[in-house]
């Protein structure tokens, strides 16, 4: 349970927890799904200001997974507040997925699965508008990855596909963090 918490802490940062999906061995994916947090507000539309109905696991996870003890995969999607083209707050859904993978020996490991077109958005063009949307938006991520190294005991970390502009806009020492994108964790 105290993995759980420290998503959640680390989602009161970053934004909020939108869904959760628990695989187990004997029922496989989707044992447990859970949308929490909903907006009403549409993905990459304004919004004024995130409502945020549950910061913790809710009661209906927590009895899940005191009840079945062979869970091996916990997905958290998280989803925050970025700047548009228009300089417009919106809610980016979707942003970041977090994979927790269980093992039975009580060793896990972590995925981080990032949308870095939202944070950093130079898929299609770089110019002054995404630049800006860059310098706007960068920071968020950047603190949760940040935190994600903080609050996880990390013993190792490596990016899996290297973005080049990533590293200017996260402005961060990048030995420790670029280096890797996938966690090993103790």
């Amino acid at each position: 349970m105290d993995l759980t918490q420290k998503v959640f802490d680390i989602a009161k940062d970053f934004g909020f927890v939108t869904r959760i999906e628990v695989t187990t061995e004997t029922a496989g994916d989707d044992a447990f799904v859970e949308s929490i947090n909903l907006q009403k507000e549409q993905v990459f539309q304004p919004i004024e200001k995130m409502n945020i109905t549950t910061e913790s696991p809710t009661k209906d996870f927590i009895a899940f997974i005191e009840e079945h003890h062979d869970v091996c995969k916990l997905y958290f999607y998280l989803s925050t507040t970025g700047v548009d083209e228009h300089d417009r707050t919106i809610l980016l859904g979707g942003a970041v997925l977090l994979i927790f993978y269980l093992y039975p020996d009580e060793e896990w490991g972590m995925n981080i699965f990032i949308n870095t077109d939202i944070f950093v958005p130079f898929y299609r063009k770089k110019d002054g508008c995404t630049e800006a949307m860059a310098r706007a938006n960068s920071p968020i991520l950047k603190q949760l990855l940040e935190n994600c190294l903080t609050i996880f005991p990390v013993t190792d970390w490596e990016w899996q596909e290297t973005l080049p502009h990533m590293k200017e806009y996260l402005n961060y020492p990048l030995n420790n963090l670029l280096h890797n994108s996938e966690a090993n964790i103790n």
